[in-house]
């Protein structure tokens, strides 16, 4: 990361006028090249930031936390090492670079500084926004990060304990929460630009609240009160499925569904149908089966074993994959969830019941009847944000629903810092053998259950 953060800081450095000039000699064409401007607008930010981290939550981790939690599995080639937890430095190299280049911090940071100049607080908080859902990715996969002194004059930043890093997302979002609420005097926001919400400050503020709650339920491990936090802010987010947070997607070649670019086009055969999830949404006669996973050739819908491996296995369903498909990344049913989940730890079967069963109806399923436990919660979390990266947090966390991993190494708590990307040139990342098994918000490792 340091060659970019150069870069960064080289951007903010104000860019000195050659004396002895007239002004005639000024301008467009002359000492300026409209085609190679020294400045992005917000808007050209924005959508940079869109497309990177639609491949930050749809792409990569995506895929293979999806393996790692069984509702995919590695069926060809290097995806079955990755099922069997075999990855190097370098495996997610890119993942990290978009956290922090173009498309990642810097340029959510870039926005902010220019829409506050502009006084339109509304795109300041929407960029605000994102910067938590990056950030707050990265610690949930790295755990300890560069944060506070990432994007500065420091050529080498230091790690931020996981700890920090939360508490400072949190404290992100509350201002976003304020500028959302049209602090300055403008307030257009994007726009048309914003893919997501169409530039709807009302869904952005509610996203936000839907964070904070989400990245309290991260902490809960190590403090029971963010319980009550997470149930304060999960009844002030996402309040319908229309306010879901999914990707843009298109039938343009340019827009197509990551995962329909991967199975379809690029990588045909490399994943497939994990046995975990099949098998119990078979077991129950969950109508989301057929609506995740499409048929083996024999009509069947079969799951490939934690190991993976060539078999006849189903695949994700026309559904899932089509051009278009808008792939979930926060939505309805994790805040209805993460609500009954809080008011369970917290004694509240009423609240709880009711959170749950309205997430059931908006899936289609029927409702629950009698008391709510944490397994009942987290297994429906399980179904319901099929191929989000949030499912490895929940497990992580709870170790709820039970997998039986694929070696008695057990399923990682997290992946490596990246070699070429940040360790080669900043002597503040650990060596692999430094670094921990697990973050701080997985104090305890799940049962490999072998």
């Amino acid at each position: 990361m340091q060659r970019y953060l150069k870069i960064a800081v080289a951007s903010l450095l104000p860019v000195a006028l050659l004396g002895g000039c007239s002004d005639w000699l000024n301008g467009t064409g002359l000492t300026t090249n409209p085609n190679s401007p020294t400045k992005t607008g917000a808007n050209q930010l924005f959508v940079g930031v869109t497309v990177t981290q639609t491949t930050v939550q749809t792409g990569d981790f995506a895929r293979l936390f999806s393996m790692w939690v069984q509702s995919m599995a590695g069926t060809d080639r290097q995806y079955i090492p990755l099922a069997n937890y075999v990855f190097d430095e370098d495996a997610f190299s890119s993942d990290w670079s978009n956290m922090y280049t173009g498309g990642g911090l810097i340029d959510e940071r870039a926005i902010q500084a220019q829409e506050l100049a502009a006084g339109d607080s509304i795109y300041v908080g929407i960029a605000k926004v994102m910067e938590a859902l990056t950030v707050g990715t990265a610690a949930d996969v790295w755990g300890d990060i560069p944060y506070r002194e990432a994007v500065s004059s420091v050529l080498q930043p230091h790690l931020d304990p996981q700890q920090q890093v939360y508490s400072d997302i949190q404290a992100q979002l509350d201002t976003a929460i304020v500028d959302l609420q049209c602090a300055g005097p403008t307030c257009s926001g994007p726009g048309p630009n914003d893919l997501w919400y169409g530039g709807d400050p009302s869904k952005w503020l509610a996203l936000a609240h839907t964070l904070k709650a989400r990245f309290f339920m991260h902490v809960s491990t190590q403090d029971a009160s963010a319980y009550d936090s997470a149930l304060v802010e999960a009844k002030q987010g996402i309040s319908s499925p229309d306010g879901n947070f999914v990707s843009y997607q298109s039938t343009a070649p340019t827009e197509w569904n990551l995962w329909y670019q991967f199975i379809v086009i690029q990588r045909s055969g490399y994943i497939g149908a994990g046995a975990n999830l099949v098998n119990m949404l078979k077991t129950t006669s969950d109508p989301r089966l057929s609506q995740y996973y499409s048929t083996n050739s024999v009509g069947q819908y079969v799951g490939a074993p934690p190991t993976g491996g060539s078999g006849d296995y189903s695949n994700l369903s026309a559904i899932r994959l089509a051009q278009d498909f808008h792939q979930p990344i926060v939505t309805y049913a994790e805040n209805q969830l993460i609500i009954a989940e809080a008011a369970v730890q917290t004694g509240d079967q009423a609240t709880a019941l009711t959170a749950f069963n309205a997430e059931r109806a908006s899936q289609g399923v029927t409702p629950h009847v009698g008391a709510l436990t944490l397994s009942d919660v987290i297994t429906e979390k399980y179904i319901a944000d099929f191929q989000e990266i949030e499912v490895w947090n929940d497990w992580k966390r709870t170790c709820l629903p039970t997998l039986v991993a694929a070696n008695a190494s057990g399923i990682p708590g997290r992946v490596l810092y990246p070699l070429s990307a940040e360790r080669n040139s900043n002597p503040n990342i650990p060596t692999p053998d430094q670094q921990p098994a697990r973050n701080w918000n997985q104090p305890n490792a799940c049962p490999t259950n072998l």
